[in-house]
């Protein structure tokens, strides 16, 4: 099977500095990334040549598509990693991001961040919930105590 330039220049980028099977497990997700340059109509002739742009709507393109979050991830890393072995800028690459995938978690004063697209589960929402309420009844219970203390 014939290579595109894009992939032999990922396989000679991933060779220098990654074991085979690491190849072998990057190729597939940069084949889609091919794909998804080809369906654009661009066709850079390097990996430098990709536009940002590029990149920043296929990180748009993996979040709508409709697959597991970890899919989309793993799709994304793979693509960056290829272009930054290549030699492209990691400063470009670093704000190159899913969109939707992160938010800071509530409730926090530092910025830490959890998965947008998981949904809690049930069992930790009513344990949750379970919590909220045995603390507030014990509030309310030392009020009472204080408010009986004090007559």
């Amino acid at each position: 099977m014939l290579e595109s330039p894009l992939t032999e220049e990922a396989r000679g980028a991933l060779n220098r500095y990654s074991s085979e099977n690491a190849v072998k497990t990057l190729l597939p997700p940069w084949r889609q990334f091919e794909d998804f340059l080809q369906s654009h109509r661009l066709s850079p002739t390097s990996i430098l040549d990709i536009p940002e742009d590029a990149l920043h709507a296929y990180a748009r393109h993996l979040d709508y598509r409709d697959c597991h979050v970890d899919d989309a991830l793993v799709a994304l890393s793979a693509v960056l990693l290829v272009c930054l072995h290549a030699g492209y800028s990691g400063k470009v690459l670093r704000s190159v991001v899913i969109p939707r995938i992160r938010r800071p978690i509530e409730n926090r004063q530092w910025d830490a961040f959890r998965l947008r697209t998981y949904q809690p589960l049930e069992s930790s929402q009513l344990a949750r919930s379970r919590r909220r309420r045995a603390k507030r009844e014990a509030c309310v219970q030392d009020t009472v105590r204080t408010d009986v203390d004090l007559k």
